[in-house]
């Protein structure tokens, strides 16, 4: 298959509207990584809604520059910025830039160096630190779960499979799917248990509308937090 049809069968899901729910108007800037794999899967599709609340780069793998035609998608998608393998450099700068990172086509290649901690490679770093540093983090296993568009006949690969990814998910990744995409991004939950005695109102307008705030049972908040939670449709819980 030829660069232009791989890339053409990814960007058919860009046009399509997930959901007329959309995105909440957020104010943050997302990094989307692409893998290397031609196994894409419709998730991909979210990302012209994404830019409805995000501001949205784009960084290419070494091998996604080899594969995929990076112009076209580019030509699409219009982001902001293009990071590439040789940007794995410009780490802090990434890391103090962007608040949310998503992978909509993680390969086994990639999950298996977070994983190990084998962070080598452009995107395995990214995706390593932003879980280090407690970053909001969306990932799509789909592609490692279907290689090459079928489930694997081996239970024991299979099993080191959905290992590393119970692993990323206890380090902190959201996985995304299909079904529950709007969801899962719509409505981020931001754990302050434990670490805040006095929420203000400057501290809800980190958030990004329709949030879940989760507070310990002791921790304070301001009648103007609470007003501009209201406001921003930030649901407040405390454990």
């Amino acid at each position: 298959m030829t660069k232009t049809n791989i890339t053409s069968n990814i960007l058919e899901n860009i046009s399509n509207k997930l959901s007329s729910q959309g995105f909440s108007k957020a104010q943050g800037k997302a990094l989307v990584v692409i893998n290397g794999t031609r196994d894409f899967n419709p998730t991909y599709g979210f990302i012209q809604d994404l830019k409805n609340s995000y501001e949205i780069s784009i960084g290419f793998s070494f091998m996604a520059e080899r594969i995929l035609d990076t112009k076209k998608i580019i030509d699409e998608i219009r982001p902001a910025h293009i990071f590439r393998e040789e940007d794995i450099l410009r780490l802090r700068e990434i890391l103090r830039d962007y608040t949310t990172l998503v992978g909509p086509n993680i390969s086994m290649n990639t999950l298996a160096k977070v994983y190990t901690g084998m962070i080598d490679s452009f995107i395995s770093n990214i995706i390593w630190s932003f879980l280090y540093f407690g970053k909001e983090v969306y990932l799509d296993f789909t592609s490692v779960r279907e290689f090459m568009g079928q489930k694997p006949k081996n239970e024991e690969m299979e099993k080191i499979i959905e290992n590393h990814i119970s692993t990323l998910i206890k380090m902190g990744a959201v996985e995304i799917k299909p079904q529950g995409l709007l969801k899962d991004i719509v409505h981020p939950i931001v754990n302050w248990e434990k670490q805040k005695d006095l929420i203000s109102e400057k501290d809800i307008l980190k958030l990004n509308k329709n949030q879940v705030l989760v507070l310990d049972k002791k921790t304070l908040i301001t009648p103007l937090a609470r007003d501009k939670a209201r406001e921003l449709g930030i649901k407040i819980e405390k454990k």
